[in-house]
């Protein structure tokens, strides 16, 4: 996981000094198209619709979850949300902030995962980092982080 953070920060600080952020009025209307992608993946998750859900992200995406080795490429990825979908358990994101640098965008915000009757049974925060493919937005790399302690024991 530290490895994945590293990577994570160096890009976000490559890209923040290497170019510099785009403007308030750019960022806000980068924040709306992955608000909007986001949704879309929420839906196609929801609906069973794991090639609609897989491209939302790069081919070479990375996702590290809390206490998880790293999924590496985007079929890893759509495996391990495969049985999320199954049992009906619904994703819903809530972006906080979202900072634009021209073909990149870092989003950080929090999310929950509920069960098909409404019980809450993960939440927590992300940082992702988006990257854009001939016009669209891309999970390029994705850190989620629970904030659900798990089970007592």
């Amino acid at each position: 996981m530290k490895k994945v953070l590293f990577l994570l920060s160096a890009a976000f600080l490559f890209m923040y000094t290497g170019n510099a952020q785009t403007s308030d009025k750019s960022s806000a209307k980068v924040k709306a198209e992955l608000e909007e992608s986001s949704q879309k993946m929420e839906e196609a998750m929801s609906a069973g619709d794991f090639e609609a859900f897989g491209s939302f992200f790069a081919e070479e995406a990375m996702m590290k979850l809390s206490g998880k080795e790293p999924l590496s490429g985007r079929a890893a990825i759509i495996a391990a949300h495969k049985p999320m979908a199954e049992n009906g358990m619904k994703l819903i994101i809530n972006t906080d902030e979202v900072m634009n640098f021209g073909n990149y965008a870092y989003e950080l915000g929090n999310y929950e995962v509920h069960t098909p009757d409404g019980q809450k049974v993960d939440y927590g925060n992300y940082a992702t980092l988006w990257k854009k493919e001939k016009g669209d937005w891309k999970v390029y790399r994705d850190v989620i982080s629970t904030s659900n302690s798990g089970p007592s024991n």
